[in-house]
């Protein structure tokens, strides 16, 4: 899905906003992200060059920011999200099937 120019519209004067809280303007991304994927629900190749713009970054800084953290998806998501723990910390958290009463 591609950034309308309606979207940039809206994202741009939020975006200019974010950008102007940090000193180091390197620093607005992780923001700057969660704001593309507000919008779009993940974070398009458009989404990615719009925060490179933003920011004076390359594709590949921001992509390698994008592909580090699990929080930001890189496509479409189904309407539910399933998740399964399988460390012990679960398991001791009675994560695991319990027995019949």
């Amino acid at each position: 899905m591609a950034l309308t120019t309606e979207a940039r519209a809206r994202l741009e004067p939020d975006a200019a906003r974010i950008i102007g809280r940090y000193p180091k303007t390197r620093s607005a991304l992780l923001p700057l992200l969660h704001l593309v994927q507000a919008e779009e629900g993940y974070i398009s190749d458009d989404g990615i060059d719009f925060c490179a713009a933003q920011l004076g970054l390359t594709r590949a800084e921001v992509t390698a920011v994008v592909s580090f953290y699990t929080m930001f998806k890189q496509r479409p998501v189904g309407d539910y999200h399933v998740g399964v723990c399988t460390n012990s910390l679960c398991a001791v958290m009675a994560a695991t099937p319990s027995s019949p009463t």
